[in-house]
């Protein structure tokens, strides 16, 4: 091989001195960038970015992390109130704390706090109604709060240290934009400023699965999509009702000739079903329900479960709700205080039928009697503010059918109704199912800096 000597060889000398001249641009770019990049913009830019990494990731670690054992007592804070009403030391250090924990305590091992969190929103029941400064009804989980708040408070500050402060909210509204379900909250209302917040979805311990007369019913968007709005919804009176004003105004027979008229007839009809989606439920022509509403199905199924437990503990017949530790300790509870008979019943249902008939205003009979009443005036309530959050949107969703038809008579004269009947069914299921998140809730943390 022939060689040659470096001097001469000038595509070398060449590519230094590009090598070169790029190094030396390189440095002159970095110094007239430098000060850019050390601007207070650019640095709470990337703090920024930072805050929003940590409070997504805390999250997503909060939800998923396992609790190996967590624990709470089926009705604590009521016992906790009628051990002290009757001189009893209620103290979590001393035999009592003993005594309740080991007959009342129920364990949820291995959950996570996503599991625990959801099982907590679904044993809330939160109403419309305030009863005591609280819409909370189910009386006898308050100790899972409780616990559940214990727990969630020590993992964050194991997390953030006291470097932030945080809040975690959590919500399931079965009924979207209304309020009933259950909430939860935990830590300092968030300033209005200078706060990262990540948010996550959890499926809620909820069988959409229910049986009615032998009727089989999903709150499932599928089976309301293809069962009850496919095969069932045309049997139903306020359907075939709607369908005949639709057809009448489709083809020009009055009364219904007029967009009027047909809007009016058709607000009627739609209000109807809505409200019996979403509330009283729906009937066929011989008035047998086909789908339960979402309000009545889960006020009603909660209210037979408290009457259930009241009546037991009424009655003394604790063991039919929860076995024999209730009436275990009410026994203890009685021989520490012989002037008290069955202290727990007795005062449960005094303080039941007094407060549920000072929240009503009116004077009733029995405990059942109270209920009922609360019952029937807790659905009151949120038929009323479901009335007034539905409404718009049922004025809107009329008008969208109304262009829809008109459209369609416009390009083809005469258009086949079923195609029409069709259409109205598959956006009147879309619509409702929309209104409705029972199996989901969304939790928000929200995380600021300490200053200090």
């Amino acid at each position: 091989m022939k060689q040659r000597k470096f001097v001469r060889n000038t595509y070398g000398i060449s590519v230094m001195y590009d090598a070169v001249f790029f190094i030396v641009m390189i440095s002159i770019s970095g110094a007239i960038l430098l000060p850019a990049l050390q601007s207070n913009i650019a640095i709470e830019s990337s703090v920024e970015t930072h805050r929003e990494h940590v409070v997504d990731e805390a999250l997503n670690t909060f939800l998923v992390s396992r609790i190996d054992k967590f624990s709470y007592k089926v009705g604590g804070d009521i016992i906790d109130d009628v051990a002290g009403s009757i001189g009893i030391d209620n103290s979590s250090d001393g035999i009592y704390g003993s005594i309740t924990n080991w007959l009342l305590a129920r364990e949820q091992l291995h959950k996570t706090h996503a599991n625990l969190i959801a099982e907590n929103l679904g044993c809330q029941f939160r109403l419309p109604l305030t009863l005591l400064g609280t819409n909370r009804f189910n009386f006898l989980t308050g100790d899972f709060d409780r616990q559940l708040k214990n727990e969630t408070k020590e993992f964050f500050s194991s997390y953030f240290g006291d470097k932030y402060a945080y809040n975690l909210t959590a919500q399931w509204h079965p009924i979207k934009g209304v309020d009933f379900g259950g909430e939860l909250a935990i830590g300092p209302r968030p300033p209005d400023q200078n706060c990262h917040v990540a948010q996550s979805v959890i499926i809620m311990p909820y069988s959409p699965h229910v049986s009615i007369g032998g009727i089989e019913i999903e709150f499932t968007r599928h089976w309301i999509e293809t069962t009850l709005f496919g095969d069932i919804i045309g049997k139903i009176p306020l359907f075939e009702n709607l369908s005949s004003v639709l057809e009448n105004f489709t083809y020009g027979n009055p009364p219904f000739d007029t967009l009027e008229n047909a809007t009016n007839a058709s607000k009627e009809y739609v209000t109807g079903l809505a409200h019996g989606f979403l509330i009283d439920g729906i009937q066929n022509e011989t008035n047998a329900t086909v789908f339960p509403g979402v309000v009545n199905a889960t006020v009603t199924y909660m209210f037979n479960k408290t009457k259930s437990a009241v009546n037991g503990f009424v009655e003394d017949k604790v063991n039919d709700f929860m076995g024999e530790s209730m009436g275990s300790v009410d026994r203890v509870f009685a021989g520490l205080n012989s002037s008290v008979t069955s202290p727990i019943a007795e005062w449960i249902s005094e303080e039941i039928n007094k407060t549920i008939q000072s929240a009503l205003n009116t004077t009733l009979g029995s405990v059942n009697d109270a209920i009922d009443a609360l019952e029937a005036s807790i659905k009151d309530n949120a038929s009323k503010l479901i009335h007034q959050f539905i409404d718009p949107y049922i004025e809107m969703f009329i008008d969208a059918i109304f262009d829809f038809i008109i459209d369609l008579v416009e390009e083809l004269g005469n258009p086949d109704f079923s195609d029409i009947l069709d259409y109205v069914k598959e956006e009147l299921s879309i619509w409702l199912t929309e209104r409705i998140s029972i199996n989901k809730a969304e939790v928000y943390l929200t995380i600021w800096a300490v200053r200090r």
